[in-house]
């Protein structure tokens, strides 16, 4: 994705446009300059000799009507490129795979969608420069045809002009990025502090270090980098103005003892040098808009890169399966998965799981702290991808293709699992849905939430608990399937977390659903069908549950026994 190539991409006609631009603003500027220099020297224009005036109107009506039409040509493309970058930022990232989004962080995502926006001035921007380097491309050949070696010299000098400026910019594109590296460290420091506000609260110390040592100091960085780069750029059109000064000082004094230039011709010069420092100017002052840009096609370049955003742009969806197509069981064979820290060492590894989960199942997943359990969710419910092994589906194994199909079949609710403010699922949110008002009863919500008719949805402020008895209600309205709770319980009163474990999973499985609960709750693990237990990444033991209650070894190294 580079500068140039954005626009193309957005538009065929950009170039045949770009062509007629650079046509009607040629002749425009060598008119001008022409009939403005003719009447210095006294002098008329061949072929329209007496018609000066009206040649002028015709010239600026053209130019004005050309210029008012790819202006708003301009506007459009602007827009329509700043809205299909947006777009391709979370089009790319909704098919990205998980495991990448978590590696690379919610505060590159905000920074992507800053680069987008700074991405959208790009067509206004190049436009004006085009325009402005025709007109002093133009005003040169003018200068050649007046005085060739005149012309040379200020030739020249804008070519110094030009090196300075590069190599200048150069040093400054560094500190550009420095500032994108801290934008994006910025991020992360405003969602540790967002998210862990009340965290924030209760220490002096942490509200100290986190405002003193980390966003003020990174806000003062950037500062002082920003300060630093408008300060080289105020320099560099500085320069650039006080040059062309220097460039009329030359041909007012110097060219006239030198070449033995005429007045006339003096005159000429200085008229077209005046012409061309706007044109001049604007070159200038782009040129760090031009840089802030290169940053941003860079960096999304490899947001996009890190994202996999080509191969998960061209999987889309996958391979849905065929309607009618029931569950009936999941495979674990030989699955692996493994951490590594940025050098690249392993930090955790899930040790091969073989294990079968089937249709009507209700399981309880336990284990301590860094034990696997999160990984083996995050597997099941496939967001994850095993590094060796597979898992297969009704017997077939999943690939690239059947993923996303996979993942559908499942409702999940993770322990930092959200309820959206709008109603994404396209549920039917209504006191009239009688499904939904049973639930709602045996949630003990009926009376608590309130329906919002204007967005389809429910609004309500409840607490953790009762945020998560809705969400396990919007997983009842979608009618999937496997069902995975993360720790759901945990946020219940107790009396509540007995009704959910003795009344609620029964009720599920009578439903044909298979239950996966991940639970620290053992009093209740004997309301479950099997009881998991990971411990450094391996399946320590896989116990049934029969039917008074007693566990009883089905995998494992040791047996467990647990009676009501």
């Amino acid at each position: 994705m580079r500068l140039i190539s954005l626009l193309q991409k957005k538009s065929k006609l950009f170039y045949i446009l770009l062509l007629l631009l650079g046509l009607i603003n040629s002749v425009w500027s060598m008119g001008l300059l022409l009939l403005i220099n003719s009447k210095i020297a006294g002098t008329a224009l061949p072929f329209v000799q007496g018609y000066d005036w009206q040649i002028y109107v015709v010239m600026i009506l053209v130019s004005f009507f050309t210029a008012r039409a790819f202006q708003s040509y301009t506007i459009r493309l602007t827009y329509e490129l700043g809205n299909d970058l947006g777009l391709s930022v979370f089009e790319k990232l909704r098919f990205s795979d998980y495991e990448e989004y978590v590696k690379l962080g919610e505060e590159k995502v905000r920074t992507a969608t800053a680069d987008v926006t700074t991405l959208q001035r790009f067509p206004n921007v190049f436009i004006e420069t085009f325009n402005s380097i025709v007109m002093v491309l133009i005003g040169l050949t003018y200068l050649f045809y007046t005085n060739f070696y005149g012309a040379l010299l200020i030739l020249g000098v804008l070519s110094t002009l030009a090196v300075v400026y590069y190599i200048r910019n150069m040093a400054i594109s560094k500190d550009l990025n420095t500032v994108r590296d801290l934008a994006n460290i910025y991020q992360q420091n405003v969602n540790d502090f967002l998210r862990g506000f009340k965290d924030v609260k209760m220490s002096i110390t942490r509200s100290d270090n986190i405002f003193l040592k980390y966003i003020s100091q990174n806000r003062h960085r950037v500062k002082e980098l920003t300060i630093k780069t408008l300060i080289k750029y105020m320099g560099n059109e500085l320069m650039g103005n006080y040059l062309w000064y220097l460039l009329i000082g030359i041909i007012v004094f110097l060219l006239p003892v030198i070449l033995h230039m005429t007045s006339v011709a003096g005159n000429q010069f200085v008229a077209t040098l005046l012409y061309l420092m706007g044109p001049v100017g604007i070159v200038v002052a782009r040129i760090s808009e031009f840089t802030q840009m290169q940053i941003a096609v860079d960096r999304l370049e490899q947001f996009h890169d890190k994202i996999n955003a080509s191969k998960a742009i061209a999987i889309g969806h996958g391979d849905l399966p065929a309607a009618g197509d029931k569950f009936d069981s999941i495979r674990f064979e030989g699955v692996t998965f493994e951490y590594y820290d940025e050098r690249r060492a392993e930090t955790f590894r899930l040790k091969p799981l073989t294990l079968d989960i089937k249709k009507g199942e209700s399981i309880f997943i336990t284990g301590g702290n860094g034990s696997g359990k999160s990984t083996f969710v995050n597997l099941l419910t496939g967001l994850y991808v095993p590094h060796s092994g597979t898992i297969s589906l009704n017997g077939r194994v999943i690939t690239d293709r059947t993923y996303p199909g996979y993942r559908n079949r499942i409702a999940a609710i993770f322990t930092d699992s959200i309820l959206f403010n709008e109603n994404y699922d396209g549920l039917e949110l209504a006191p009239d849905n009688e499904r939904l008002m049973f639930w709602l009863r045996k949630m003990e919500l009926e009376n608590i939430v309130v329906f919002d008719d204007k967005k389809k949805s429910i609004k309500a402020d409840l607490s953790k608990g009762q945020q998560k008895r809705l969400a396990l209600i919007y997983v009842m309205l979608e009618d999937k399937d496997v069902i995975v709770l993360d720790e759901w319980a945990a946020e219940q009163d107790p009396v509540f977390r007995a009704y959910f474990y003795k009344k609620i999973i029964p009720e599920l499985k009578q439903m044909g659903k298979t239950v996966i609960v991940v639970t620290h709750d053992d009093t209740y693990f004997d309301c479950g069908d099997r009881l998991i237990k990971f411990d450094y990444g391996n399946i320590v033991s896989d116990t049934q549950v029969n039917a008074t209650g007693e566990l009883h070894l089905a995998v494992g190294e040791n047996d467990v026994k647990k009676s009501n």
